[in-house]
């Protein structure tokens, strides 16, 4: 995640962050939202990548996340606007 020194006048614009966890050698996903924002998260839970469509902000952001290197979880570049990808199976993203 981007580091700011931004101070939200009002709570609703601050961004959430989505902890996304494949599970294992599934083809699913877990969907985690973290932040003031999410009591009405419209894409927090389970999602199982052969039947359901995960939202296409989501997809494209873990789409970069995936071509970063799992193996260096404490050297990982958070890229601006995206997320921080921690290991082979685990995402931070920005919304």
């Amino acid at each position: 995640m981007s580091h700011s020194d931004t101070i939200w006048d009002d709570p609703t614009e601050m961004p959430n962050a989505y902890r996304v966890s494949t599970l294992g050698y599934t083809n699913s996903i877990e969907v985690t939202c973290l932040g003031m924002n999410c009591v009405d998260s419209e894409c927090e839970g389970l999602y199982d990548l052969e039947d359901d469509e995960i939202p296409e902000w989501l997809e494209e952001k873990l789409s970069v996340l995936m071509l970063c290197d799992p193996t260096l979880p404490f050297n990982s570049v958070p890229i601006d606007d995206v997320g921080v990808r921690i290991d082979e199976h685990t995402f931070w993203v920005e919304r």
